[in-house]
C-alpha cells in the first residue's frame, strides 16, 4: 500500500468513513475532530500545531494532529490527538507514519507531547514509537522532545 502523508487545510466528507468507522469501535474522537473542526473551536491552526491525513490514492485512511495541550498547566506542552488509521489499513506503517509526520518540527514549539489512550493496543504502539507511560494528570503517556 503506498501511503501519502499531507497536512491537512480543509476536511472534507471523505473523513466520514473514518468517523463512522470509528465510531463503530466505540470511539468519538474521530467525530469530535469533526466537528471542533466544522465549528472552528479547533483548526489545529496555532503555532506549532498541524493535522495531518494519510491517503492511499484518493482514500483517506488515516489522520491525526497536534495541539497545545489544553489540559497542561505549563507552556511547551503539546498534545497528540484524533489518531485513526483505517482497520484495513493497519500494520502497514500508516499510523507511525502520521506520528512522525505530526511530531516533525515540535521541537522548535513543544519541549514535551501528552497523549491519552484507552487502549491497549494503542498503548502498545506508542510505547513502540518512544512514548513512555505517565500518570500526569490528563495523559497515559508522554514524550519528550525538548
Amino acid at each position: 500500500m503506498e501511503i501519502r502523508i499531507e497536512q491537512a487545510t480543509a476536511l472534507r466528507a471523505e473523513l466520514d468513513p473514518l468517523v463512522a468507522e470509528a465510531g463503530a469501535d466505540g470511539h468519538r474522537f474521530m467525530c469530535r475532530l469533526r466537528d471542533e473542526w466544522a465549528s472552528g473551536s479547533n483548526r489545529f491552526d496555532m503555532p506549532g500545531e498541524r493535522l495531518m491525513v494519510a491517503r492511499s490514492g484518493d482514500r483517506l485512511v488515516g489522520a491525526g494532529g497536534l495541539n497545545r495541550d489544553p489540559y497542561a498547566r505549563a507552556a511547551g506542552i503539546g498534545r497528540l490527538r484524533h489518531l485513526y488509521v483505517a482497520r484495513d489499513a493497519r500494520r502497514q506503517g500508516v499510523g507511525a507514519s502520521l506520528v512522525r509526520s505530526i511530531l516533525a518540527g515540535a521541537r522548535a514549539h513543544f519541549t514535551l507531547i501528552r497523549l491519552r489512550t484507552d487502549s491497549a493496543e494503542a498503548a502498545a504502539f506508542y510505547a513502540r514509537l518512544g512514548f513512555q507511560l505517565t500518570d500526569e494528570e490528563g495523559a497515559t503517556h508522554i514524550m519528550p522532545i525538548a
